[in-house]
């Protein structure tokens, strides 16, 4: 489970921001919406964050995806390519050039584990892993540079593996994939418990559509290979059904052993046909491609957040309200609320404009973030529980509308005069 995520000099965030999942225990909230770990973490599992149009909502997001995808996908790199993550806040002369800095603490098997590191568009300045096995902090390994410091607990060829880890290369997931156990457990979070839906993820592909249609595919993936009688496959439809999608069955084709990683796989969905006299006589077939935007967003959403909650990850999505109605965003934040359907500590957090949320769910203070861009362009992050003033139980919709909390817009008027060729006054 996540505890909570930093980010440091990264597109708007200039100065250090932390967002947390550990609960404020001195707000005396109402409502739990928390997994209890154990005697020593409990958990938050679900959070909302809000913010005006170029406030830095979708960079948190992004600052996490991009943690994630430097860790996924560092095998990637050759060893005299730059960071394409590499990003800093720009409206600063200190800190246009100075390093990215991406910090996670994140529980496995009830143990907390922190993980930093910064880097330069062409190397890594900094990595370290701590771990609390017995509540105190332990050291895994501490690297400035090319010089490494391990911790007693690591054990391994980890002298051996950092030598072979280039200066643009993260060592964890190097160590990992060169079996290194306790750090393929590290690497195991990020590939198996973290899922993160962030609006630029596939900015570089031209299909506007692409990061629905790439976990769509996803989705379908899991679907054929699964099989009609698994239980995803069953809950999945279930959740499809419950949405009042009017699709009663999916058919997926292909031979999941014969198709390629990037191969788009056929989705057939079966609606209902009924006759004259409203009498049901059979189904009809429909290539899901011709489904409404917003289903296409329900498969491919619905199925990750189903993944979430039956293997207990923590699924983030940016635009959560896209063409989905906020009845259906109140419902799926409210399944992780459920402690008799989220049996595993799933966690959902969601970036969104839609202040609906705020009135339809049961949120604690802790649960509702907002970021907001000051005067120098930088974005600054806090949570409810964070502001003074503000009782609980609160009609946070309106309070949140009528700029009470913050991160709303500044909207002014233009004064401005339209001029046409060939109708000028005068």
């Amino acid at each position: 489970m996540l505890l909570d995520f930093s980010v440091e000099n990264y597109r708007s965030f200039r100065d250090r921001q932390t967002f947390t999942m550990i609960p404020d225990d001195g707000k005396n909230e109402i409502f739990s919406n928390s997994k209890k770990i154990n005697n020593k973490y409990t958990v938050l599992t679900t959070a909302v964050i809000y913010g005006a149009n170029a406030s830095g909502k979708s960079n948190l997001i992004r600052a996490i995806h991009t943690m994630h995808k430097l860790i996924l996908n560092y095998s990637d790199r050759s060893p005299d390519e730059n960071f394409k993550e590499y990003d800093p806040f720009a409206f600063n002369v200190r800190t246009s050039q100075a390093p990215v800095t991406f910090g996670i603490n994140f529980l496995i098997k009830g143990i907390r584990y922190s993980y930093e590191f910064s880097l330069l568009a062409n190397k890594v300045l900094e990595e370290k892993l701590f771990f609390y096995p017995e509540g105190r902090e332990s050291k895994l390994f501490k690297r400035i540079g090319q010089e490494y410091d391990f911790g007693d607990y690591l054990k391994g060829q980890k002298v051996i593996v950092s030598k072979l880890t280039n200066e643009n290369q993260l060592f964890v997931p190097k160590a990992a994939l060169n079996n290194i156990p306790q750090l393929r457990d590290i690497y195991s979070f990020f590939s198996r418990n973290l899922n993160t839906l962030s609006a630029f993820e596939f900015s570089e592909r031209k299909n506007i559509f692409s990061t629905r249609i790439d976990y769509t595919n996803e989705i379908a993936s899991t679907l054929l290979e699964a099989g009609r009688d698994h239980p995803f496959t069953k809950q999945f439809k279930a959740l499809l059904n419950s949405f009042d999608t009017g699709i009663e069955d999916i058919e997926i084709e292909g031979d999941p052993e014969k198709m390629l990683p990037f191969d788009e796989h056929e989705i057939i969905v079966k609606h209902s046909l009924y006759n004259d006299s409203q009498v049901k006589t059979g189904s009809v077939d429909r290539a899901f491609k011709e489904e409404s935007t917003g289903t296409q967003k329900l498969f491919a959403m619905g199925g990750l957040i189903l993944q979430g909650l039956m293997n207990g990850q923590t699924v983030i999505i940016d635009e959560f309200e896209q063409n989905l109605h906020p009845l259906i965003s109140s419902y799926l934040l409210q399944l992780f609320h459920n402690p008799e359907i989220n049996t595993k500590g799933a966690q959902l957090i969601v970036a969104s404009h839609d202040t609906n949320l705020l009135s339809q769910s049961d949120f604690r203070r802790d649960q509702i973030w907002i970021v907001e861009k000051n005067k120098f362009g930088a974005s600054e992050l806090f949570s409810l529980a964070d502001v003074s003033g503000i009782p609980k139980g609160v009609p946070y919709e309106k309070w949140y509308l009528s700029g009470r909390l913050g991160g709303i817009p500044s909207i002014k008027s233009l004064g401005f005069e339209l001029s046409y060729f060939g109708n000028e006054k005068g």
